[in-house]
């Protein structure tokens, strides 16, 4: 159990990091298009990519906030029960996550399909032609780049998601069985 809440921790780590990478792409590549708008020459593959990063960093800085406890929470209820019921309510918002974890895991698994691409011999053609997903084929409209690279940050992110929330969970029915040992 407490290898899951290490992982969570180093993997968090990463994640600050990547995030900062990826803010700081963003801003630069905004700074480059409105420079270049200004020179009356338009670098559309800067508004592309930005808005593709943009996307990756969206899912990195959420699953960061889920490790962090700092996702958005409606606390009505939760502010007007007591503490022991507090807590018990947090653990069924950690399973809640980690169901939410696996089921993304398992629609990005069906979008993705790896077997049947496998079974096609990983040839792009063969998978569309017996799936009709052309996930891996999308190619972005001005850099050229399949977008495929991009929804990749969908399985890092229900990977994450799991993590962070198994790790969450652990921590929350650690410190419940703590206090009720102590009574």
């Amino acid at each position: 159990m407490n290898y899951i809440v290490k992982l969570s921790s180093r993997i968090t780590k990463v994640e600050a990091a990547a995030l900062k990478v990826l803010v700081a792409s963003v801003l630069v590549l905004m700074v480059i298009n409105v420079a270049s708008r200004a020179l009356n020459s338009s670098l559309y593959w800067a508004d592309e990519l930005a808005i593709n990063l943009m996307v990756v960093f969206a899912f990195v800085g959420s699953s960061l906030m889920f490790a962090q406890r700092r996702n958005f929470a409606v606390t009505l209820v939760s502010d007007a029960v007591s503490d022991k019921n507090r807590r018990r309510m947090s653990i069924f918002v950690q399973c809640v996550n980690v169901l939410f974890a696996l089921f993304l895991a398992y629609a990005t698994w069906l979008w993705f399909d790896p077997l049947t691409l496998a079974r096609n011999g990983f040839q792009l053609q063969g998978f569309f032609e017996e799936t009709y997903n052309s996930v891996y084929q999308e190619v972005t409209n001005t850099i050229g780049v399949r977008r495929v690279w991009f929804f990749l940050v969908m399985p890092v992110f229900a990977f994450t998601l799991l993590v962070h929330s198994s790790a969450c969970l652990i921590q929350d029915i650690r410190t419940q069985n703590t206090l009720d040992m102590s009574k």
